[in-house]
C-alpha cells in the first residue's frame, strides 16, 4: 500500500472526514490530493479487501494490523 493510502486510512480511523483528510495531507505531509482522488483510493482499497462499507474496511484493516 502506498504512503498516501496509509495516511488516508490513518486519518479516517481517527475520525476525520474526507475534506479534513485532504487538508491534513496538504498541510502536514505536502501531498496535494483532491477529494475525488481520496474517494477513488478508498474505493480501490475497499475492493482490494472486499469490504462493502467503510466499517467493514476498518475491521479488516484492524485484523491485518494495518491500523
Amino acid at each position: 500500500m502506498e504512503k498516501r493510502d496509509l495516511l488516508i486510512i490513518k486519518y479516517l480511523s481517527e475520525g476525520y472526514k474526507i475534506t479534513e483528510i485532504r487538508e491534513q495531507l496538504i498541510t502536514y505531509h505536502s501531498i496535494t490530493i483532491s477529494k475525488s482522488l481520496i474517494e477513488k483510493r478508498l474505493n480501490k482499497i475497499s475492493k482490494q479487501y472486499q469490504a462493502k462499507t467503510l466499517f467493514q474496511l476498518a475491521v479488516l484493516l484492524t485484523k491485518e494490523k494495518i491500523i
